[in-house]
């Protein structure tokens, strides 16, 4: 493949949780923090987005401690949920505790600046999907109907989204196409959330996005055949 979007790494995180009522507004400390727990270990990882938030060597050896202990201790809990369901609930909740520890200490690296910037780096990844967030919901004034709109279509995000890992884990479908095929569920998840909202709320959200990152493309000199994901 001729290129390969850091975009797709968005398809690893997990989908955020949906509250079908508008929430209060958040405070100035939940303003600037992940609207999807699972993303800023991802997100903060990545070179290109070090760049674009001009991150300081400190900041990065720092960061990369914190990831480090992060993923070491995320296999672990993996490993023990393995055990039985009663396991893998309490799994579950240990690794939410985990996310939100890792978040915690990662934001506090981070200035006032780059908080604001990472999460609108977050949004241009995760794309209309986070409107699924109730933090977002708020922040756009959504209407009722609206979140229920929203909500329907979440529930069919992870409904496709389970398909896809049932073929995965039967043996039909092979680790690259679960990950195009997740890609692909997302993208159209983000298209359809996005057309529920009105051409205010959708200004809006541009403006919420900030400025766009440029994404890097990785050059493969063996390839023939265009990329699947050209124009990213």
């Amino acid at each position: 493949m001729k290129h390969l979007p850091i975009l797709l790494l968005a398809t690893l995180c997990i989908p955020a949780c949906v509250n079908q009522q508008v929430s209060t507004a958040p405070s100035a400390a939940q303003a600037n923090a992940p609207i999807n727990p699972s993303t800023l270990p991802i997100l903060l990882g990545l070179d290109p987005v070090r760049q674009d938030l001009q991150l300081t060597s400190l900041q990065c050896a720092l960061l990369d401690s914190l990831r480090s202990d992060y993923k070491a201790r995320a296999r672990t809990i993996t490993a023990i949920g393995m055990a039985s369901e009663d396991a893998a609930v309490r799994s579950s909740w240990d690794l939410q505790n985990l996310r939100k520890q890792y978040n915690q200490r990662a934001l506090a690296v981070l200035t006032p600046g780059q908080q604001t910037r990472v999460r609108q780096i977050e949004r241009q990844m995760m794309g209309g999907s986070l409107l699924a967030s109730a933090s977002e919901q708020s922040l756009l004034g959504l209407s009722q109907q609206q979140q229920q709109a929203l909500y329907a279509i979440y529930k069919n995000d992870q409904a496709s989204a389970a398909a896809i890992n049932a073929k995965f884990n039967s043996g039909t479908m092979s680790s690259f196409s679960k990950t195009i095929a997740l890609h692909g569920n997302q993208k159209n998840t983000s298209s359809r959330m996005l057309a529920v909202l009105t051409p205010q709320q959708k200004k809006k959200w541009m403006e919420l996005s900030g400025q766009k990152m440029v994404l890097p493309k990785i050059h493969d000199p063996n390839a023939n055949a265009a990329s699947l994901f050209e124009g990213y």
